[in-house]
């Protein structure tokens, strides 16, 4: 598997599946541009995509899960 580097803003991280449950959807930001996309990795550079995803990083210890807002190529030469 390759290793990339994508461009983005650091959101915010999430320590522990509770932080997801108890503060989710409330701290994601307004969508401005309309389409918006958010990536989450755990610390070993893995997505998270779904429930399941946030309780394998606990049983593991991925922790923390930081969420990103990628740059789309549109606005990277402004």
């Amino acid at each position: 598997m390759d290793d990339i580097l994508v461009k983005g803003e650091l959101l915010f991280e999430l320590q522990n599946k509770n932080q997801w449950v108890n503060r989710l959807p409330q701290i994601l930001p307004d969508k401005t541009r309309g389409s918006e996309i958010f990536l989450w990795l755990d610390k070993n550079g893995n997505v998270f995509e779904c429930g399941s995803d946030f309780m394998a990083a606990e049983k593991h210890c991925t922790y923390p899960c930081k969420v990103y807002t990628l740059q789309p190529v549109s606005l990277a030469h402004k």
